[in-house]
């Protein structure tokens, strides 16, 4: 557990400094919300694939390994609830940026002789969750890859 909080921090700090120091264009965001936009519709498309799948019966009537109380199935839509919020929430920060005119005077900090602002900040959450995005989206693609496989072995 501490190691995944500290790779967050470290992360997070790399991410914020790389955000600082090369001061990026909105134009980049931008290109981002547009690939978030097609991720979400390639999620709801997968989704919508899965839910008329016969193969998903099989799933629903598996349990889970790891909890119980759900089947394959819930942890399967689960995994697709949890990218697509990640994926809004990206989105609606990215929409956020784009409010403040570009010549606003953000509030500034100084941190290790640094001066950050608040669209700074903005903006390096925006990268981090979009790099946070694109590892689920692949882990998705990826998931969906081989539900389409084991649906297309399941038909005779």
């Amino acid at each position: 557990m501490l190691k995944n909080i500290l790779l967050l921090i470290f992360s997070i700090i790399i991410i914020l400094t790389f955000a600082v120091t090369t001061n990026l264009d909105r134009k980049a965001f931008e290109v981002i919300a547009t690939f978030l936009s097609i991720t979400t519709g390639f999620t709801i498309t997968a989704l919508s694939i899965i839910a008329t799948s016969p193969f998903s019966k099989n799933l629903y009537e598996q349990e889970s390994k790891k909890d119980n109380s759900k089947t394959i199935l819930h942890e399967l839509v689960d995994k697709f609830k949890i990218s697509m919020k990640m994926f809004i929430v990206t989105i609606c920060f990215i929409i956020l940026l784009n409010l403040f005119n570009e010549n606003y005077v953000a509030k500034s900090f100084i941190i290790f002789e640094h001066t950050i602002t608040t669209i700074d900040l903005l903006k390096s959450m925006i990268l981090y969750l979009t790099i946070v995005s694109l590892i689920s989206f692949i882990t998705l693609f990826d998931t969906f890859s081989k539900f389409v496989v084991k649906s297309g072995k399941s038909i005779k």
